[in-house]
């Protein structure tokens, strides 16, 4: 569910030259794909297609649902762009999605197939996502006085990041972790951890989405279970980098990735490409420190234990729950 992989901000929405906004195109093929199912009132379940965002073939819309009047999240993908292997993930998103039933979790409310169109209805998170927080919080600006002690018109706008404060960190680890511990238990790994697939609502709740890289595998299974390169660069495990056997311990690196993230409101691994990425990831240690006079020494240290290079050395999803910070601090 690639809700914000494209936000709304960096949409276009440029006048058509028949008069029709590019907007209207769209939400006019959307309609002509599933005829049956978008439309003013009923019986059609959905009216009023936004685009939300874009990738490379698919597109997500927001929609109204014509029973409850509430927003909903439309993806759509387009079957024939896609690979056979791509095809397999956009349908494994539906499949291993509909078995999971949490708070912390995107629920799937339908989905659809039709003349190589797939479209998910998925619940709307009314909040955006932690990514575009990240963003906002890492350049947010603030008045600086010009040095004679009052505000005047020489007062200038600086670049000041407006860091979480530790219980504010908590409060979002803690729900990835009962996400992440819940789709373990059911032997799902989502493969795919990072800011931009955690999406947020604005009664607090944390929510885990996009699950198109995800695989379930069976217990009886070795546990490393998985080969497929899969992911998004900045957040993949050494052992992906090295083509290696993998496990949910991944996905695991994957969110130490994002609370580092989190905590410095950048990411660990600064690097102008690929080559120097993948050097930066197999080395231990390679980020610098997480300031100890705004973050306590447990926080830290658990974000460490998550980017541990060796996968048999990084905490299970258990473990981290058990960690002293996250049973007096976090849950």
């Amino acid at each position: 569910m690639t809700q914000t992989t494209t936000t709304a901000r960096a949409m276009r929405h440029p006048a058509a030259n028949d008069g029709r906004s590019c907007t209207d195109r769209r939400s006019t093929l959307l309609a002509e794909s599933f005829p049956a199912l978008i439309g003013p009132s009923l019986p059609s379940k959905y009216r009023e297609p936004r685009p939300l965002g874009r990738g490379a073939s698919s597109t997500v819309w927001t929609l109204i649902d014509n029973v409850t009047n509430e927003i909903v999240v439309g993806k759509l993908c387009n079957l024939a762009l896609m690979s056979e292997k791509n095809k397999s993930f956009a349908r494994s998103e539906a499949v291993n999605i509909l078995s999971c039933e949490h708070p912390n979790i995107i629920r799937l409310l339908g989905t659809y197939e039709r003349n190589e169109q797939l479209l998910h209805i998925l619940e709307y998170a009314d909040a955006g996502d932690l990514q575009t927080q990240v963003e906002v919080r890492a350049k947010h600006y603030s008045r600086v006085k010009n040095g004679s002690g009052s505000a005047s018109r020489k007062d200038a706008a600086e670049a000041v990041p407006c860091y979480y404060k530790e219980n504010e960190v908590l409060v979002i680890l803690a729900q990835l972790c009962l996400a992440v511990k819940y789709i373990h238990g059911k032997n799902i790994m989502h493969r795919d951890l990072k800011t931009s697939n955690i999406f947020l609502r604005k009664n607090g709740l944390i929510k885990l989405g996009d699950f198109g890289f995800s695989r379930q595998y069976g217990q009886s299974l070795s546990s490393d279970v998985g080969k497929t390169f899969c992911g998004t660069p900045y957040y993949l495990s050494p052992e992906l980098w090295r083509r290696e056997n993998y496990n949910h311990k991944a996905d695991i690196w994957s969110m130490g990735v994002l609370l580092y993230e989190v905590m410095a409101l950048r990411k660990p691994f600064i690097s102008p490409n690929m080559e120097k990425l993948m050097q930066c990831v197999l080395t231990e240690g390679s980020y610098e420190l997480l300031p100890r006079e705004r973050y306590s020494q447990g926080l830290c240290d658990l974000c460490y234990a998550m980017l541990r290079v060796n996968p048999h050395e990084r905490p299970n999803i258990t473990e981290i729950l058990a960690t002293p910070i996250m049973l007096n601090e976090g849950l």
